[in-house]
């Protein structure tokens, strides 16, 4: 591995935990929106769909039976125009459940209490229906009929309070469960952030040591070159620049070795020659003085 290579490990693992991190974050963000989308969207929807049923069934209720009382009073064509207003009010709710029935968002228990609802809506238009009908003929009988109403409106307000009950237990359990995964993505992003950072500083350390550590070898390689010591081994290094560089000082301290033992070859052949010429001239001379004494005797006989 290269220096530059090793200088990038700590960024590109900080790099790769930051896209990690980020990632994660999205998918915990999203489970948090999609908790919230279902609270807003169906829970909420829900909510308003059973309140609103309920206030204006009873509101119906309560207009059925003003009118009942004040039929002696009302024009053929008043009676007319209010029930077909009020029948038109129980159809719109109809409708809205009927619709509300048909979301694919529905749970089990949601779809059981509204399929419960709509026919009980239909039985009760019925009976409002037919009480008035009785009511334009006599009032007494009409007002009999419309008891059978009276108990199917008080059976729909309470599957509407169930229905009220369920959204808001589920409304509950969405706030829940988008609670819990902010949570849960908080301290996983913490984690992240934390481990990142640890690995970070080990990795980044562990680099600079083992980028540093053969620099030192290098430097004390020389320094011992410079002072003229040629006997320290220079450890081999790895593939690296560091390790080239290693190599590099062992080659030359291997070429500075030879060339020193050839120098001081040369040297040594140097003093034996001389040594060898002391030797010759101090032979020389004393073969001179044994001539000169020979000769001195020659002259004195």
């Amino acid at each position: 591995m290269k220096v530059w290579h090793k200088v990038l490990v700590a960024p590109a693992v900080a790099i790769v935990f930051l896209m990690l991190l980020g990632a994660l974050s999205y998918v915990a963000m999203m489970r948090q929106n999609s908790a919230l989308e279902d609270l807003a969207k169906n829970r909420q929807v829900g909510y308003e769909l059973a309140s609103e049923a309920a206030q204006e069934i009873s509101e119906v209720h309560s207009n059925v039976y003003r009118l009942l009382t004040w039929l002696g009073n009302l024009s053929e064509e008043k009676i007319k125009k209010t029930t077909a207003d009020e029948k038109g009010r129980i159809d719109a709710v109809i409708k809205t459940v009927t619709k509300f029935a048909a979301s694919p968002n529905l749970t089990a228990e949601e779809r059981k209490l509204v399929e419960v609802v709509i026919p009980q809506l239909s039985k009760y238009r019925k009976n409002v229906d037919n009480a008035i009908d009785l009511s334009t003929v006599d009032v007494g009988t009409g007002m009999m009929s419309m008891q059978t109403a009276d108990h199917q409106f008080q059976a729909l307000l309470k599957q509407f309070g169930e229905l009220v009950e369920l959204e808001k237990k589920m409304a509950d359990s969405s706030y829940e469960a988008a609670t819990a995964a902010a949570r849960t993505a908080v301290m996983v992003v913490l984690g992240l952030l934390l481990i990142a950072v640890l690995l970070s500083i080990g990795i980044a350390l562990a680099m600079s040591r083992v980028i540093v550590k053969p620099l030192r070898v290098a430097m004390a390689a020389a320094d011992q070159i410079a002072r003229g010591d040629l006997s320290t081994d220079v450890p081999a290094g790895g593939s690296d620049e560091t390790g080239q560089l290693l190599l590099a000082l062992a080659e030359m301290t291997r070429n500075l070795r030879t060339l020193v033992a050839e120098v001081a070859a040369g040297a040594h052949t140097v003093s034996d020659t001389s040594a060898q010429i002391a030797q010759g001239n101090l032979d020389l001379s004393q073969r001179t003085e044994e001539q000169a004494s020979t000769l001195e005797e020659t002259a004195s006989s």
